[in-house]
């Protein structure tokens, strides 16, 4: 059960991944605004990188949990580390609680919070003998 709500929560994410990724700004201004145009139009190359591990492992880690493969760690935690990655940089030099709002950033945190819990779920079911 945790893996689908992880799967599904991340089949999200690579939805609004994709969409800023191809630079579709109706897409961008519905859901983040002016603000949030400009802020993804200019989104660096290196950062893309690192969310794209992020969504990666995010889509992947559930889908090794659901097999019972060891590979699910890993996973799960470059994922984590990426979201993590990602936030900090983007919070503390692109100003991003301005440029997409408080109510995005806070969903973002809480976002990141469920891929740590997720990474930590991982690293248990591991250390239980689960995951093989």
């Amino acid at each position: 059960m945790v893996a689908i709500a992880v799967f599904a929560l991340y089949l999200g994410g690579a939805r609004d991944y994709l969409l800023l990724l191809v630079g579709d700004t109706e897409y961008m201004q519905a859901q983040f605004g002016t603000e949030g145009v400009a802020y993804f139009t200019d989104y660096p190359l290196l950062l893309r990188l690192v969310w794209t591990l992020n969504i990666l492992g995010g889509l992947t880690a559930p889908l090794l949990l659901l097999a019972r493969s060891r590979w699910a760690v890993p996973a799960a935690v470059i994922s984590a580390a990426a979201q993590i990655v990602v936030l900090a940089v983007t919070f503390a030099f692109f100003d991003r609680w301005a440029a997409l709002g408080a109510a995005i950033a806070w969903f973002d945190i809480g976002i990141g919070l469920v891929t740590a819990l997720f990474a930590w779920y991982c690293w248990t079911m591991h250390r239980r003998g689960v995951l093989t």
